[in-house]
């Protein structure tokens, strides 16, 4: 059976006229309505036009559209779901496979996807039985063609065999893992307009468990059921229209079913729709924050209608016995209830003490649905005068100071739009994207993993996860003041200027408003201003100089205040992005806390350089013992000066001492490479007579072995030697066994001998995340604070090879290298490297020198 390609020709041309048409009047009305009915309209014409064709019989034989296109929901560029149902007898008819072939594959003609299943009877209700996914799709099939009542007998035994309460369990897990594949959260900066928790799959859950359920048919049934109230229909219904108009803008500007809100296409898809930048936000931003305040509202109605389809069906805890939590709520079994529909009404203190009450009774485990639909309903009664209330302040911080659940209560009062009634600074960074690499998510979603990882380190259950920031987090007086301070840390940000210093004012005006002593007021604007030093000092200085650590307890002043900092910056850097807490930052915020503990809490003298330098030599001496004789020790330690032992700690001192000691005038270069299992990467040593391309060599070594340096301290000895050390992550665990170690040394040994010229550097491309955060490249050059050498500050969108395009730049102008401290914070790199040389003294020179290595900074342009 074919059909004919002239008439099959025709009648594509025809659907795609007609598509022309409605997408030329949704651009003039954006009516959504019209929008979805005319594609489901156009497609029945088209579909049944290709039946026609393809001759199929009309009896023993039902088309039927399913899913989307069968409820008349369907958008631009979505897919064609139908199903082909036959008679028992019918299916064993060759011709008709022959014919629905031919049907199906001119069916593909008309440019979209085509989902079609074929199905006789028994399959049709069997299957559906098995699979809720295909009993979803049954739910809103929609006659096209064929034998009407084979398709309506089939139908009613599919809806007679239904059963109700599974499909509800199967909805609900499917549900659950639909959500943890889009990572369990609304608030993801590129959300799946269909998929995503907050989008439109979450509208029709709980619209297929009410017809499932035979409970409604539409909101206007659900509401006549008493399953919605008016308003509740209302919200869902703009919900639905805002998300629609989304996704039918989103097709027709992308030419395909994409449902993805990706970083190509928000700029655009912002201007088509209207959104204009300000002085502070752009216009993407401006839809984004739209997009997740609908997606806070979808997620609320999802939940109280879910509930409430729940209680139908399998009976919510009306029967339980209440017991009395206070006067305003009771316990039903493990929900929480009020204790009559007007509780929020006749006392609007019991909106805030919801989440004080249900804390404090972890019995508990949900709110009931009139409690849901009661505090839905309230919200807006929070006010000025609600917020100044004292009583109301005392809650809002008796929450704050909750020894377990604080968390959890935050997040449940931001996720119903309280928190950022109860603190209107906080509304600001609901939905705020953040334009950078390494945060992926909205700020006030940001931040409450912020204040969850601060709880979660004074939990004793933890405590063998993280045993240190649970022995400073519970040691720590008053703790709920660094919570205050993690609410507050970024809130900030979207307001132009310097996010920590407006986070702090905000943060003093909050404690003058809620009456928090003075000592408590400084410790908490001092975290949210200083929030960001700790990280910057740890990753970008030399923290086994003492200077520099002298000059961060300067700024920290107190034990007290240095705990509370390093808990802050390690909750703030883990809840950014899983790519950026990586053990190698941990270790390094882990080291900078301790050197700055045991000057904070020594003998408080002032050691001087040479007193740190003994010192040191004196702990790698009793490393060693027995080790290395004290005759070789001192011969390779004749040869290393007092900036040796200052940018060294005693532990490396005494390895470099063991590896080399007997090795003081080899020709030979000695490579020597230990595993860190603590930060899950390679110490490479290197020692051999030193070369002007040394550091090249080694970096484009790296580089080829796919190694990513992370930090290196370059030292040339008194006779001439290079004694340097690299720390490199091997992301691909490619040397993961003592034979791979071992060919490592030789091979990485032979390159730095070579004589054999090194490659340009590559120029990789920029990943899709990176164009559209692009990071400025920009470079810094400044004296220390020694005057003995510059500072490199080298900011830029993090690639493969980049480190060595820099390192080409240096080695053009003789810049020696004496540290590098190279952090990669998603995909931007800001790398300072310590150098010096005469270049850097001479204008000229200086100026060609920075712009080169702005070029090397630069991406290859697709």
């Amino acid at each position: 059976m074919e059909i004919s390609p002239e008439k099959l020709s025709a009648v594509v041309e025809r659907f795609k006229e007609d598509r022309a048409r409605i997408a030329d009047a949704w651009h003039e009305s954006h009516d959504t309505t019209a929008c979805l009915t005319a594609h489901s309209r156009a497609l029945d014409r088209a579909v049944l036009a290709l039946g026609s064709l393809a001759e199929l019989p009309s009896d023993g034989l039902a088309l039927a559209a399913v899913g989307g296109y069968g409820r008349r929901e369907l958008f631009p560029h979505s897919d064609i779901d139908l199903l082909v149902l036959l008679s028992d007898d019918r299916g064993e008819d060759e011709e008709t496979k022959t014919k629905i072939s031919a049907f199906l594959a001119a069916l593909w003609e008309l440019g979209l996807t085509v989902g079609a299943a074929v199905r006789t009877e028994k399959e049709f209700t069997a299957e559906a039985a098995e699979d809720v996914s295909i009993a979803t799709t049954y739910l809103e099939s929609r006659f096209l063609w064929g034998e009407r009542t084979l398709y309506d007998a089939s139908r009613d035994d599919f809806f007679a065999s239904l059963d109700a309460r599974a499909f509800f369990r199967d909805k609900m897990l499917e549900l659950r893992r639909r959500h943890q594949k889009y990572e369990d959260t609304p608030y993801a900066l590129e959300p799946n307009l269909k998929e995503s928790p907050g989008g439109l799959r979450d509208l029709q859950v709980f619209l297929w468990c009410a017809r499932a359920a035979g409970l409604a048919d539409s909101l206007q049934g659900m509401k006549d059921a008493d399953l919605i109230t008016e308003r509740e229909m209302h919200t869902i219904e703009e919900c639905f229209r805002f998300l629609a108009k989304l996704r039918i803008e989103l097709h027709l500007l992308t030419n395909r079913d994409e449902n993805r809100l990706l970083f190509d296409v928000q700029e655009a898809l912002a201007a088509r729709l209207g959104y204009k930048a300000t002085g502070l936000m752009r216009a993407s931003e401006a839809l984004m924050k739209r997009y997740y305040w609908n997606a806070k509202s979808v997620v609320q109605m999802s939940i109280i209608q879910l509930q409430t389809i729940s209680d139908r069906l399998v009976g919510g805890s009306a029967l339980a016995t209440p017991v009395r939590l206070s006067a305003d709520f009771l316990a039903l079994g493990d929900e929480m209830d009020i204790a009559g529909d007007d509780v929020y009404e006749k006392n609007p203190k019991a909106i805030l003490r919801t989440f004080l009450v249900f804390a404090l009774h972890p019995e508990l485990t949900r709110f009931s649905t009139r409690l849901l639909r009661a505090l839905w309903h309230a919200t807006p009664k929070i006010g000025v005068a609600y917020r100044e209330d004292p009583e109301n302040q005392k809650t809002f911080l008796d929450i704050i100071k909750l020894e377990k659940g604080a968390d959890d209560a935050l997040a449940m009062m931001n996720a119903w739009g309280i928190l950022s009634r109860m603190l209107p600074a906080f509304r600001h960074v609901v939905g705020q994207m953040q334009h950078d690499l390494y945060h992926i998510f909205t700020v006030d979603q940001h931040t409450i993993l912020v204040v969850k990882n601060l709880c979660r380190f004074r939990r004793s259950e933890h405590a063998h996860e993280y045993p240190l920031y649970t022995q400073l987090m519970t040691a720590l007086p008053d703790s709920w003041r660094l919570i205050i301070a993690g609410l507050f840390h970024d809130i900030g940000k979207g307001l132009g200027g310097g996010h920590e210093v407006i986070g702090a004012e905000k943060a003093e005006i909050f404690c003058s408003r809620f009456g928090l002593f003075h000592e408590d007021t400084e410790f908490i604007t001092f975290l949210v201003r200083e929030h960001l030093v700790m990280s910057r000092v740890a990753q970008k200085e030399d923290i086994s100089d003492p200077e520099v650590v002298e000059r961060f307890i300067r700024l920290v002043g107190t034990k007290e205040r240095l705990d509370a900092l390093y808990l802050l910056t390690v909750a703030d850097i883990r809840a950014t992005s899983p790519k950026v807490w990586t053990p190698w930052k941990a270790a390094l915020l882990e080291n900078l806390y301790h050197a700055a503990l045991e000057r904070l809490v020594g003998s408080g003298g002032e050691a001087t350089l040479a007193d740190v330098a003994e010192r040191r030599r004196r702990e790698a001496i009793e490393l060693l013992h027995g080790r290395v004789s004290d005759e070789a020790r001192s011969r390779l330690w004749r040869e290393l000066d007092l900036v040796y032992f200052m940018r060294h700690t005693s532990e490396e001192i005494a390895w470099h001492t063991e590896m080399l000691a007997l090795h003081v005038m080899d020709s030979t270069p000695i490579v020597r490479v230990k595993r860190n299992a603590s930060t899950e990467s390679l110490t490479i040593l290197l020692y051999l007579r030193d070369r002007k391309d040394l550091f090249l060599r080694s970096v484009a070594w790296f580089g080829k072995n796919s190694l990513s340096v992370v930090d290196a301290r370059v030292h040339t000895t008194r006779h001439g030697w290079a004694l340097d050390t690299f720390l490199v992550a091997d992301a691909f665990g490619r040397f993961d066994s003592p034979e791979k170690l071992a060919q490592m040394e030789k091979s990485l040994a032979d390159a730095l001998i070579s004589e054999k010229p090194l490659p340009p550097a590559p120029k990789a491309r920029l990943s899709r995340r990176s164009r559209h955060f692009p990071t400025r490249p920009s470079v810094n050059i400044h004296p220390d604070e020694s005057h003995r050498a510059f500072i490199l500050n080298l900011v830029g969108t993090d690639r493969i090879g980049l480190l060595y395009a820099i390192s080409q730049v240096l080695a053009k102008y003789s810049v020696n290298l004496q540290t590098a401290k190279i952090a990669t914070l998603g995909e931007r790199a800001e790398d300072v490297f310590l150098i010096d040389g005469a270049a850097l003294h001479e204008d000229s020179l200086l100026l060609a020198f920075e712009a080169e290595l702005i070029e090397a900074l630069l991406p290859q342009k697709a």
